[in-house]
């Protein structure tokens, strides 16, 4: 098996509009995304000390909390958008994997949360 390098973003926040019904997306609820990137054939980082050797961070925080789009009925469809920025990254990238939490679904303690993967 190849070498993998494995990027993780946990649990940025973004506010976003998302539910099922009509008055549940009216105002932007938070969410929080979890993103687990491999990529393959990691160069050998201390030769390569510089951001063009892997997949700016940033580029994913920031479509979190700028880029998601539309309203959306489910979270699983954030997570689909994410999942497919992510892939579009880079071309080493081998798969990704998206959490999004959605914590005001349950009354006091716990949140409701969809896990995708996606193969480049």
């Amino acid at each position: 098996m190849a070498d993998l390098q494995i990027l993780r973003i946990d649990d940025a926040k973004a506010l976003v509009r998302v539910g099922v019904p009509e008055p549940e997306r009216a105002t932007p609820q938070e969410v929080r995304i979890s993103v687990t990137m491999a990529l393959s054939d990691p160069p050998d980082f201390p030769a390569h000390d510089r951001i063009g050797a892997t997949v700016d961070y940033d580029h994913i925080i920031g479509f979190i909390r700028g880029g998601l789009g539309e309203p959306a009925h489910l979270i699983e469809t954030l997570a689909d958008r994410v999942a497919g920025h992510c892939l579009s990254l880079s071309r080493r990238a081998v798969w990704v994997e998206v959490t999004v939490k959605k914590p005001s679904v349950l009354l006091g303690d716990g949140l409701v949360a969809v896990t995708i993967r996606r193969e480049a």
